[in-house]
């Protein structure tokens, strides 16, 4: 039992359910469904002190874990042990990477699972030299990668934009970089060559700032054209 409780927790603090949506509010411990009180047993006793948005995911995540069944539990579970036993730094990675993965849209989603399909068709010899041409990658390259087939092709023209983004504005900033037309993008990457890190972190805030469609007039005249 300690051991599924300590891979739940895992579970919650990789946000592998994140996307579950919310069921039954957020009951009182006497409440919780005695099915999933096992796995929540290390949070019964300030259970009902918890905020309530709290308790909504943990009851969540706790569904998911019930559900995954013995077979997927025990494969999670190898790879919950594997996550704890990394860096913090390495985790950061991962974590990083699945956040990544969510900012996805569903077609970028679709390219990605058809790509991995193909990989994974490839006799050994061609999965190994595919592998080493993207390994021989610099990180930067490999990072704009991870951020989808439509976002890698232009991300690292305007790399140095969201080079030291702070975790918290991650997501709303590659949300805002995607949204931008073309030009945009391309009048970003000419500021991102020319400003200095002070500057660009500026640009990157006011741009947050400014309405959606204000965005790549601001871009055009910061260029000056």
């Amino acid at each position: 039992m300690r051991r599924n409780a300590f891979c739940f927790a895992a579970l919650c603090g990789l946000g592998l359910a994140a996307g579950v949506a919310a069921q039954g509010g957020a009951p009182a411990w006497t409440d919780v469904d005695p099915a999933v009180r096992g796995v929540l047993a290390p949070w019964q006793a300030g259970w009902d002190a918890l905020p309530g948005d709290a308790r909504s995911r943990l009851l969540d995540n706790a569904r998911v874990w019930a559900a995954m069944g013995p077979e997927a539990q025990a494969a999670y579970r190898v790879r919950a042990e594997a996550f704890a036993a990394l860096s913090p730094d390495e985790r950061a990675q991962l974590r990083g990477a699945y956040a990544d993965w969510r900012g996805l849209g569903q077609d970028e989603r679709a390219q990605v699972a058809a790509a991995e399909r193909s990989y994974l068709a490839l006799p050994d010899a061609e999965r190994a030299a595919v592998r080493a041409q993207f390994e021989a990658l610099d990180p930067d390259a490999r990072a704009a990668w991870r951020l989808g087939p439509e976002t890698g092709r232009w991300f690292g023209a305007v790399r140095p934009i969201v080079a030291f983004v702070p975790p918290e504005e991650r997501a709303p900033t590659l949300a805002m970089l995607r949204a931008l037309p073309p030009e945009a993008r391309e009048d970003l990457a000419v500021l991102a060559r020319r400003l200095d890190e002070a500057d660009r972190a500026a640009l990157r805030r006011e741009l947050l700032e400014a309405a959606p469609d204000a965005r790549a007039a601001l871009l055009r005249a910061r260029v000056g054209r």
